[in-house]
């Protein structure tokens, strides 16, 4: 334990740390008050100790970062090539930063008027909200109701509710790129669940939720601007374990077959007995035809001798087949196999 007098010292800078190495000692006091200098304490030493933000830790590792950072390189190269004939009109993205942090601090950098765009990435639990640029917006709209080529801003201000529409209906085209995207990752069915500028109403869905927010530098001519996807924690935890850049480069693990199990399966497969018939033909007769057969009498069959006959397994018709001789021994020879009707299979 030490006295009072031992941690008045230590604050202070009184003690100094030993080195191992021929360096000079390190004045504790310094470090703590972040200023470098003199003493011994180098640039690099007070590099070290960086501040920790308790109430917003990050949540999302580096390596899930970097993959979901590629997925939306991915997604940038994807809407540059499907966006401009949508729109008639030449447009750039790309990824140009991406960090995490809690949603509500984010917004208190958008504008009042912002127009969101929530959507859902079924199966994953929750949204992601997407946001464009007011300049980029009064673009788009003016290219959707048939503006000139000069892709000027020709608006501004809040967006009416027609604009919001168009604007969805553009988002609503985008879900495509972001599904394949994503395809490498996990299989999603995304479709826009609400577009709004009531941030209000976005605030209370989404809350304080930590999020990875991923902004592209969007170009329509000789306008830039920019656009927002915020990824909460939550909807991506069911995919951590997958969520790495190895798993988006090489892609999803596909169901492979295993060869020694498939073998195993079908050596068990193969000594299963199935009744196997040949229908050589069929005939109708009364109750008072069948009693009066007796030995030498012939029934006349609805088969012609140089017609194929039915092969029939389970209770149903497989292959059709001639017939003939084998030696002393009656057979038939598979002439051709019917097509399974998938339709009877499920009855």
């Amino acid at each position: 334990m030490l006295t009072q007098a031992e941690i008045d010292a230590l604050l202070s800078g009184a003690i100094e740390v030993e080195q191992s190495d021929s360096r000079g000692g390190v004045n504790l006091a310094e470090i703590m008050g972040g200023h470098p200098g003199s003493q011994g304490v180098s640039a690099e030493t007070v590099k070290q100790v960086r501040p920790y933000n308790f109430w917003s830790p990050d949540r999302f590792s580096k390596d899930q970062m970097r993959a979901v950072e590629l997925v939306h390189e991915d997604l940038a190269e994807r809407l540059s090539s499907t966006l401009p004939p949508y729109l008639h009109s030449e447009m750039r993205l790309r990824v140009v930063h991406i960090e995490q942090g809690r949603f509500d601090d984010f917004m208190r950098d958008l504008s009042p008027s912002s127009l969101y765009h929530l959507v859902n990435l079924d199966p994953l639990p929750g949204r992601i909200v997407i946001t464009v640029s007011s300049e980029i917006s009064w673009v788009v709209l003016g290219r959707m109701l048939g503006g000139n080529t000069t892709d000027e801003v020709t608006g501004s201000g809040p967006i009416t509710e027609i604009g919001q529409s168009l604007m969805n209906v553009v988002v609503g085209y985008m879900l495509n790129d972001i599904k394949a995207s994503w395809g490498k990752v996990v299989t999603l069915e995304p479709h826009v669940e609400d577009s709004t500028t009531n941030h209000h109403w976005v605030q209370m869905i989404m809350g304080n939720a930590r999020v990875m927010l991923v902004t592209f530098e969007l170009a329509i001519g000789a306008v830039t601007g920019t656009m927002s996807i915020y990824l909460p924690f939550a909807m991506l935890k069911p995919i951590a374990d997958v969520l790495n850049p190895h798993a988006w480069i090489v892609g999803r693990e596909e169901n492979t077959v295993n060869n020694e199990s498939r073998e195993y399966a079908m050596e068990g497969l193969s000594r299963i007995k199935l009744p196997f018939r040949v229908i050589l033909g069929t005939a109708d007769l009364t109750i008072g035809e069948l009693a009066n057969l007796g030995t030498g009498d012939v029934i006349r069959l609805d088969r012609r001798i140089d017609q194929d006959l039915e092969v029939n397994i389970s209770g149903r018709t497989r292959f059709r087949a001639r017939a003939g001789k084998q030696g002393r021994r009656m057979a038939v020879q598979i002439v051709s196999v019917e097509p399974v009707d998938l339709v009877a299979e499920e009855e």
